[in-house]
């Protein structure tokens, strides 16, 4: 059980990064404040489906799972509000891929930690 709690959680980290949310559920017909609340939601939602594996792994993973998710709700709300009020979905998430690009990525860091612990397993 221990193995698929990585594994799952492996997975909401792949889900809930920025760029594959933003191809998932990318739209150019809304505005960006939609977008925003679809983003927040969509990675509240993927991170609560996943929280009881939070008992099978380290403190340390889970830590950096809970990091990692209100990094990316605090990132596309702070660009989300730096946008003007006309900008649409295409402006946010524009703006947030830019933003990515110049940064170091916190999910690839995350997917290390989460790989080194389940190898351990083995």
């Amino acid at each position: 059980m221990r193995l698929q709690a990585y594994e799952r959680l492996t997975l909401l980290v792949d889900r809930i990064a920025l760029p594959n949310l933003i191809s998932r559920l990318g739209s150019a017909q809304i505005s960006a404040r939609e977008m925003q609340m679809i983003l927040i939601q969509n990675i509240r939602q993927e991170f609560d489906y996943n929280i009881t594996q939070q008992i099978y792994v380290s403190a340390d993973v889970w830590t950096a799972v809970k990091n990692l998710k209100d990094q990316n709700m605090l990132l596309v709300n702070q660009i989300a509000t730096a946008l003007p009020i006309e900008a649409n979905a295409l402006d946010l998430n524009k703006a947030i891929l830019d933003f990515l690009n110049g940064s170091q990525n916190l999910n690839d860091q995350v997917n290390a930690l989460l790989s080194n612990e389940a190898k351990n397993l083995l």
